[in-house]
């Protein structure tokens, strides 16, 4: 274990995207990761998966947190202890009982700032299932043109893409880090109901079906010549991959043809900025300055007064994960992160026009991992 300033002498894991990238999986486990030898994990419920989920060797039942005490003696010696946990997802009750099974003299802190560094920078092998999920993205728009001229409402098209991703290999889960931060598989919208903004962290609001989910598609009837976002998530073997394209019912209006084009400079100015040694922050930058000149600032990245900041986040086992194209993150890009890259500008009328892609980033550049055609797809039905 990567040691820290003061040095630990374990890292309790709970969160189930950190104990799946050090475990190999999500049953209801702590994992103990001491300074010196090695893991072990503590399985309460169920132990039989554990064990068939994950190649540690060192895997013992815990009926209660009664007996972690006594595990954290094993593995790490006598006390007094420096233990870190999960601080920024662990409920602060939670916490309270994890302090009341150890003695006064245990020092904690927070892991999750390491952890979700070392996070950040994909392995090989992790770098393509994100690329597996991302395959499904094109196979899942290129139905889009049949699907949209049957669908009655984008929040059919919404549904009936939900279930042909699962068809391919979504998995039908998505996962986020934080409290009440909540994600569909995926959100369509289009027109005013679109341009709605809502209480969703990302670029993307929309009405939604009803007060208890207020983001995406509505049962309204789909407009001619009003164009449709889709923005989708899929995983296919643990990892997500990012991807939003267009779509409309008869044709593109001048208007959005005009934004769509900005919207497209903009992602491959992104781009052609992903590379190592570069701040997260500059690529913020650079693209909410872009969007200025070519006349989509006001709107970018949501409503007028209701933008997010950022133009790109992390992902991989979660979906927002660290760097994110920001302000704030200044520390330098590394070869192995990955980012889903999102424009989005809202039009009051037209709704959202925007463009997402999952990259890679190399040594040399960008490397692209959801290869959906960007061009709208276009239905001519009805």
């Amino acid at each position: 274990m990567r040691s820290a300033s003061p040095p630990l002498d374990v890292l309790i894991v709970v969160q189930k995207a950190d104990l799946y990238w050090l475990s190999g999986t999500v049953q209801e486990c702590h994992l103990l990761v001491p300074a010196e030898g090695d893991p072990r994990l503590l399985v309460r419920k169920v132990l039989e998966r554990a064990e068939e989920d994950s190649p540690l060797e060192d895997v013992k039942p815990m009926k209660s947190l009664r007996e972690l005490e006594s595990h954290v003696r094993e593995v790490a010696g006598a006390p007094p202890w420096r233990i870190a946990m999960e601080l920024d997802v662990l409920p602060v009750n939670a916490f309270r009982s994890y302090e009341k099974r150890f003695d006064a003299t245990v020092e904690w802190s927070d892991a999750s700032p390491l952890l979700t560094r070392l996070r950040g920078v994909k392995s090989d092998w992790e770098i393509e299932r994100i690329r597996s999920s991302g395959a499904v993205h094109a196979e899942l728009f290129a139905r889009v043109p049949e699907i949209l001229a049957r669908s009655s409402s984008t929040f059919d098209l919404q549904t009936t893409l939900d279930k042909i991703a699962c068809d391919l290999g979504h998995c039908g889960l998505i996962r986020m880090r934080g409290l009440d931060v909540e994600c569909a598989t995926g959100l369509v919208v289009s027109g005013r109901e679109g341009a709605m903004p809502s209480h969703s962290m990302f670029p993307i609001g929309g009405r939604g079906t009803h007060a208890w989910a207020p983001t995406g598609g509505t049962r309204s009837p789909i407009e001619r010549d009003v164009p449709i976002a889709m923005d989708y998530l899929v995983c296919r073997e643990a990892y997500y991959a990012d991807c939003t394209r267009m779509a409309v019912l008869g044709r593109f209006p001048p208007e959005a043809e005009r934004i769509f084009a900005a919207i497209r400079e903009t992602i491959r100015a992104c781009e052609a900025m992903l590379r190592p040694g570069i701040a997260p922050s500059a690529i913020y930058e650079r693209a909410t300055e872009l969007a200025r000149e070519l006349g989509i600032g006001d709107g970018f990245m949501g409503p007028p007064g209701f933008a997010v900041r950022f133009v790109g986040h992390g992902i991989g086992l979660e979906v927002n994960e660290t760097p994110v194209l920001a302000p704030g993150f200044d520390e330098p890009i590394v070869a192995g992160n990955v980012f889903a890259v999102e424009p989005k500008f809202t039009h009051p009328t037209l709704g959202v026009i925007g463009l997402e892609n999952t990259y890679v980033v190399r040594e040399s550049g960008a490397e692209l991992l959801t290869p959906a055609s960007e061009e709208p797809y276009i239905a001519n039905g009805g």
